[in-house]
C-alpha cells in the first residue's frame, strides 16, 4: 500500500486557458476533485513544478480522448507514458448522472540505466518507432521520422515507471491531454444533435434536424464546457439550465447564429493532480473488502411503482493490514497528521499487471472514522491495522 503523504508540487502552468476563472488550472491543487480544471482548447499541455523527493504522481477527475505524462530532471529524462483514458464502462449508460467517467491513476517512479535502444552521431536516418535515448547532439545524414520519442541526454539514466517509486530530484511532469470524439450522435436517449437555436445573445438551446428541442440530461453527453462547433466556428458551453429544452437554456461562449452543429466534443477536465514523496506500507490482508456507494435517487411508489435518478458512485475500502512495529508507527503518524483530510492512495501494489492496481485500487480516498490498532505479537513486532478508506469525487 501506498500513500501520497507530502505533495511537491509547487506550481502548475498550462499552455492553454481556462473555460472561466472558476475553472483555473490551479483547481487541481486542491481537495476538491468536482472543482476542476477545465480547458478551453481541444488540446492542452499541463506542466507541473515538482520539489525534489517525489516517488508518485496521482490524477484524478480526467476527462480526455487521450493523454502522456512525462517527466524530466536535471540529470534524466523519461519516455512519454500513455494516461488511462478508458471509461469504467463501454455502456453508454455511464454517462447518466456520473461526473467521473474515468478511474484515477497512481504512477511510481525512479530513476534507474537506460536499456531501451540508443543512437549515435552521425544518424544516417530512418523510423523511429520507440522511445529512444541520443547523444546531446546529433548530426543527420538522412531522413529521420519519429513516431515516439527522442531524447537527446548527457547521462545514462533514465525515469522509469515502476511499483515502488524512489526519490527523485527536483523535476517537472508535463500532461499532454487531447479531446477529439464527436458526441452529437451518441446520445444516451432521444435524438442526435442538428442544429443550433439561438434566441438572443450567447442563449439558445440545441435541436434535432426537425427543430425539436434535445433533452441534455437524456443525451448526458453534452455538459459544461463541452466545445461545439456551429457554423464552422468553436463554442464552448458556459452554462445549461435545467435540461436545456428552454429556448435560452443553453449559454455558449459567444454569440452562435442559428447554424447546423458539425461536431460537440467533451472538454478536457481534470480534477487533482498530486506528486510527492510516499507512505508505503505493507498490502492489505487477504479478506480486505472493496465496496461501492451509490448516490442515486430511489423512490418507491405506494401503487408499487418506482422513480429513480442516476447519480455518482463511489468505492470504499475495508482494510485489514499486519504492519511492522516501524511502519506501524509510521502509519499512525500519517494519520495524526491528515485525519479527515483526503489523501492519494493506492490500496495495493505489486499485483500481476492484469490487475490494473495502478487504475481500479487507487483513488483519492478519505478515512472514514480513526484506525484501529492491536499488538499481533507479545514482543510488539507486529500490530493489525484496521481502517476504512472512502473516495472524493
Amino acid at each position: 500500500m501506498q500513500i501520497i503523504q507530502i505533495d511537491l508540487i509547487s506550481a502548475v502552468t498550462s499552455d492553454a486557458s481556462h473555460l472561466s476563472s472558476t475553472f483555473a488550472v490551479t483547481n487541481i491543487l486542491n481537495d476538491i476533485p468536482s472543482l476542476q480544471y477545465i480547458c478551453n482548447s481541444t488540446s492542452c499541455t499541463i506542466v507541473m513544478t515538482v520539489s525534489s523527493g517525489m516517488q508518485a504522481a496521482f490524477f484524478s477527475g480526467l476527462q480526455a480522448d487521450s493523454g502522456t505524462i512525462q517527466l524530466g530532471s536535471a540529470t534524466a529524462d523519461s519516455e512519454q507514458f500513455d494516461i488511462n483514458t478508458t471509461p469504467y464502462s463501454s455502456l453508454s449508460e455511464l454517462a447518466l448522472g456520473s461526473s467521473q467517467r474515468i478511474s484515477p491513476e497512481f504512477f511510481s517512479f525512479t530513476v534507474a540505466p537506460y536499456t531501451g535502444p540508443t543512437i549515435s552521431s552521425p544518424y544516417s536516418g530512418g523510423t523511429i518507432s520507440e522511445y529512444t535515448q541520443g547523444p546531446t547532439s546529433i548530426e543527420l545524414t538522412g531522413d529521420v521520422t519519429l513516431e515516439s520519442d527522442l531524447v537527446l541526454t548527457d547521462s545514462s539514466d533514465s525515469i522509469q515507471r515502476v511499483s515502488t517509486g524512489s526519490a527523485l530530484g527536483a523535476a517537472s511532469i508535463t500532461l499532454r491531454l487531447e479531446t477529439s470524439t464527436d458526441r452529437k450522435d451518441s446520445p444516451v436517449s432521444g435524438n442526435t444533435i442538428h442544429q443550433w437555436d439561438q434566441s438572443s445573445g450567447v442563449a439558445g438551446r440545441f435541436e434535432d434536424s426537425s427543430g425539436n428541442a434535445i433533452n441534455l440530461n437524456d443525451h448526458a453527453n453534452v455538459m459544461i464546457g463541452s466545445i461545439c462547433t456551429i457554423g464552422g466556428s468553436d463554442y464552448q458551453v458556459n452554462k445549461i439550465i435545467g435540461d436545456g429544452t428552454g429556448v435560452a437554456d443553453v449559454e455558449l461562449s459567444g454569440s452562435a447564429s442559428d447554424a447546423t452543429v458539425t461536431a460537440i466534443k467533451h472538454p478536457i477536465k481534470l480534477g487533482i493532480a498530486r506528486a510527492g514523496s510516499v507512505l508505503n506500507v505493507e498490502n492489505p490482508q487477504l479478506g480486505t473488502s472493496k465496496t461501492f456507494t451509490d448516490f442515486s435517487i430511489r423512490r418507491q411508489i405506494e401503487d408499487g411503482g418506482y422513480s429513480q435518478t442516476q447519480r455518482n458512485v463511489s468505492k470504499s475500502f475495508t482494510v485489514s493490514g499486519l504492519l511492522t512495529d516501524s511502519n506501524a508507527q509510521s502509519f499512525e503518524g500519517f494519520y495524526r497528521s491528515f485525519r479527515s483530510k483526503p489523501v492519494p492512495v493506492i490500496v495495493a501494489d505489486g499485483l500481476d499487471s492484469a490487475r490494473n492496481e495502478n487504475t481500479l485500487m487507487t483513488g483519492f480516498y478519505f478515512f472514514r472514522s480513526a484506525p484501529s490498532m492491536a499488538y499481533a505479537v507479545f514482543n510488539g513486532s507486529h500490530t493489525q491495522v484496521e481502517f476504512e478508506l472512502n473516495e472524493v469525487i
